[in-house]
C-alpha cells in the first residue's frame, strides 16, 4: 500500500509533516490540530507585538 505524506507550513519557521498508511491513520494523526494552529498563531502574534510594539513599519507589510 502507498505511503501518504502530508507537508504544511504553518509558517516561516513552523513545518509539521505527517505520514501514514491510511486515511483513518493520517485523520488521528490531524486529531488536536487546530489547538497547535492556534497555539502557534498566538506565540508568532505575541512575539510580532514585541518586537513591533506600535505596529508593522509602514513598507513592510505583508501584500496578502
Amino acid at each position: 500500500m502507498p505511503r501518504i505524506v502530508i507537508s504544511l507550513n504553518l509558517g516561516p519557521m513552523v513545518k509539521i509533516e505527517i505520514e501514514g498508511d491510511s486515511c483513518p491513520e493520517i485523520v488521528e494523526a490531524l486529531t488536536g490540530f487546530e489547538k497547535l494552529n492556534d497555539t502557534v498563531d498566538s506565540m508568532f502574534s505575541d512575539l510580532a507585538q514585541r518586537v513591533f510594539p506600535e505596529g508593522v513599519p509602514s513598507g513592510e507589510k505583508d501584500a496578502s
